[in-house]
């Protein structure tokens, strides 16, 4: 425009370079298409344990009759982690040819959604671009981990029909011996005691503890408030994890297993018994959330009308008030057996704080509460297991089994 209005030739001719650059630009962005791209993603593994490690392949073709020039990104979510490769591909892709990309990420619990593709289309001078974004959903689930546990002492009041490995205080089929009596006519020669025989001179017959599946429903106490985070150690993952070993038990003992996620939606899983259902917990458990909703604010909200009556209750809680206190005991008196696993934290918090004479006062104090209120719920009828959340879960029941067989004799 200067050179136009001062009519300088020598100025016209520098801005001719500038002015056909413009021209060719315009140009190719008005002839530039949006290329068409087939692009799939796919795991090696749609499901997978936290912290393990997926394969991702990335695959782009081209199915325009031209070549296509082209940049991708593909997006990675909170929960999961780039651990190798690289997440962009591009270059020429000519007419029917594709490019491939494969990296690995790790996941931690939960479900993991990949949603789209960023990156840009570029015109075959370099000189027009357009941004492409892809919409592509790909799902991945991280399960939780869970260990496996030896046993676990339970007295449910209500039995189904079928053989399991639950004793049941009965007479009848059964591994260990439960008393003796004379032998009646049909009694099968086999379960004769015969060093009691020979004593009492009498045929004398060994009666074995029955014993028969049951319901066993899991309640997880997944309130914000119940759950802190010391360091990179978060008390609600521990409880997952916890809660699917224990799921992972009963199932393997051929019971039934429910599970209730106490906190933010009415997340429950019936209960069921097989792999099947194993799967179905783990699911569960792996998109669980600690939640602040009002309407699961107190524990006595939970809808016991969902446990058949007389069965197991495993409640992982640490009863942040006095009114929790009372659950359990409530819930005994209706006639459910009642296990609590209490998740202690006071060794977790104590390993966050540095040493001295009022860290040890303020431990011995809380510890005396604790023992108070759990000591309160042993003697109306709630088996306590204090978990130490610094060890694993089968300590804890180990020392719970030990205390109850001292009690016992």
């Amino acid at each position: 425009m200067f050179g136009l209005l001062s009519r300088e030739r020598d100025v016209l001719v520098l801005a001719l370079p500038l002015f056909l650059y413009g021209a060719v630009l315009i140009l190719s962005d008005a002839w530039q298409r949006t290329p068409r791209l087939r692009v799939s993603r796919s795991f090696d593994a749609p499901r997978i344990y936290e912290d393990e490690r997926v394969d991702v392949t990335l695959a782009v073709t081209n199915e325009a009759p031209q070549p296509a020039f082209i940049s991708l990104r593909d997006t990675i979510p909170d929960g999961l982690s780039l651990v190798s490769g690289e997440t962009a591909l591009g270059g020429r892709i000519e007419p029917g040819g594709s490019s491939r990309r494969t990296y690995t990420l790790s996941a931690s619990r939960g479900g993991h959604t990949q949603r789209q593709l960023l990156g840009a289309a570029w015109a075959p001078w370099g000189l027009g671009i357009r941004d492409l974004t892809i919409r592509m959903e790909s799902r991945l689930t991280a399960l939780p981990l869970f260990e496996t546990l030896r046993e676990i002492e339970i007295r449910p009041r209500r039995f189904h029909a079928f053989a399991g490995s639950i004793r049941t205080d009965r007479s009848g089929s059964g591994l260990e011996v439960h008393g003796c009596r004379e032998y009646a006519l049909g009694d099968d020669i086999r379960r004769i005691n015969w060093r009691a025989s020979a004593r009492r001179e009498e045929v004398i017959v060994n009666l074995f503890e029955q014993e028969r599946m049951t319901d066993v429903n899991i309640i997880v106490d997944a309130r914000a408030h119940m759950h802190l985070q010391v360091g990179g150690v978060r008390t609600f993952d521990r409880v997952v994890r916890a809660a699917a070993s224990v799921a992972s038990h009963f199932l393997r003992k051929s019971n039934r297993v429910g599970l209730l996620v106490y906190g933010d939606t009415f997340n429950w899983t019936y209960p069921g018994a097989g792999r099947l259902q194993m799967e179905r917990i783990l699911h569960t458990l792996a998109l669980a959330r600690p939640s602040n909703r009002v309407a699961f604010g107190q524990l006595r909200q939970i809808p016991t009308r969902l446990f058949a009556a007389g069965s197991q209750l495993v409640i992982f809680s640490t009863l942040g008030s006095s009114e929790d206190e009372d659950v359990p005991v409530q819930m005994a008196a209706r006639g459910y057996s009642v296990l609590l696993v209490y998740p202690n934290t006071l060794a977790l918090e104590r390993s966050a704080i540095s040493p001295g004479a009022s860290l040890d006062l303020a431990g011995r104090l809380v510890r005396l509460g604790q023992h108070a209120s759990l000591s309160r719920l042993a003697r109306a009828g709630v088996h306590v297991v204090d978990w130490d959340l610094t060890e694993p879960l089968a300590v804890a029941f180990h020392h719970a089994g030990q205390f109850e067989r001292g009690v016992h004799r």
